[in-house]
């Protein structure tokens, strides 16, 4: 009954454009929108993480969009280099953060701040692991990790079996979290994948310089490493170890990359990242063409998608690096 209305709607819809979130609305955009509105999909996780049926069915699909949005600029190369999109505009567009409505932190506070969901992926324990290396040298800062989630036991027990329990804390969640950020000096992120960093860019919107992993996709596309920043290696926690030491140690370099933060992450405030939108729907709005190209996309679209299915079989997985 859902899909039904959805397509009732996309037929007859009055709209200049059409956008979807993921990938399930965004095939019934493609598929079932009338003649006329620009068509536009976005994508808020990364292909990558695609299983692989899913990402033959986008290549077959998102031909006949007029434009798809990712959130890092390294997604959307993925999208460029792995599923070919003939004549689909694929542009990298941010989430957006606002400005917070709390003083920014003055970096005298000794907390290192991290947020998120208590999930694998988040590696807090590389965080707690790389932590107790910072508390050998310096036991007057502390951890909090803001969040829940199903690691959260799991988590309290490494806490407990490194005698961190005075140290690191489990603070569950807090909303909203702005004013946790402000009371912290440094923010940490050690994740193992990211689709972008949200938490990188609110807790530098705050003032922090963060310490985080150079994962997959986000990070390294927010923090100016050396600037506003600093990247280690995806668990490597004597790298982590050492990025928070050096600015724990060096008070002037964590004020100075303090004010760099908060200036550099003003570009993802909602109205840069709406101007850029903005300017992306008037350009396809004005586009001529649009169903020839949709014409053209449907047939190429799913001529890939035939090929990838007979040639590899439906259990394939893109791989981009190797084609």
């Amino acid at each position: 009954m859902t899909d039904r209305r959805i397509g009732e709607d996309l037929r007859t819809t009055a709209a200049d454009v059409v956008i979807g979130t993921r990938p399930g609305l965004n095939a019934h955009i493609a598929r079932q929108t009338r003649r006329g509105p620009a068509r536009v999909g976005q994508e808020h996780l990364t292909l990558a993480t695609h299983p692989a049926r899913l990402k033959l069915m986008l290549r077959g699909t998102y031909p006949r969009l007029d434009a798809v949005t990712t959130v890092t600029e390294a997604d959307a190369r993925d999208y460029r280099r792995i599923l070919r999109l003939p004549g689909v505009r694929i542009e990298a567009l941010p989430n957006s953060v606002p400005e917070p409505d709390v003083r920014p932190a003055d970096g005298t506070g000794k907390w290192v701040v991290a947020a998120g969901r208590l999930a694998p992926a988040k590696r807090y324990d590389v965080l707690i692991r790389a932590f107790a290396r910072v508390v050998a040298e310096r036991p007057d800062w502390g951890l909090r990790i803001y969040g829940s989630g199903r690691e959260r036991e799991k988590l309290r027990l490494l806490i407990g079996e490194l005698g961190l329990y005075n140290h690191v804390f489990l603070m569950g969640p807090a909303h909203p979290i702005e004013a946790e950020w402000a009371k912290g000096a440094i923010g940490a992120v050690t994740s193992s994948l990211e689709s972008f960093g949200m938490t990188i860019v609110e807790a530098m919107r705050c003032g922090l310089p963060v310490v985080a992993t150079d994962c997959p996709h986000g990070p390294g596309e927010i923090i100016r490493d050396g600037v506003d920043g600093l990247l280690a290696p995806v668990g490597d926690e004597s790298a982590i170890a050492g990025a928070l030491l050096r600015l724990m140690n060096d008070d002037a370099l964590r004020q100075r990359m303090s004010r760099a933060a908060l200036a550099a992450s003003s570009r993802f405030d909602p109205a840069q990242v709406g101007a850029r939108y903005e300017d992306l729907l008037t350009a396809l709005v004005n586009r001529r063409g649009g169903a020839v190209h949709r014409a053209r996309g449907a047939l190429l679209g799913g001529a890939y998608a035939s090929k990838e299915a007979v040639r590899l079989g439906t259990g394939y997985v893109l791989r981009g690096a190797r084609r």
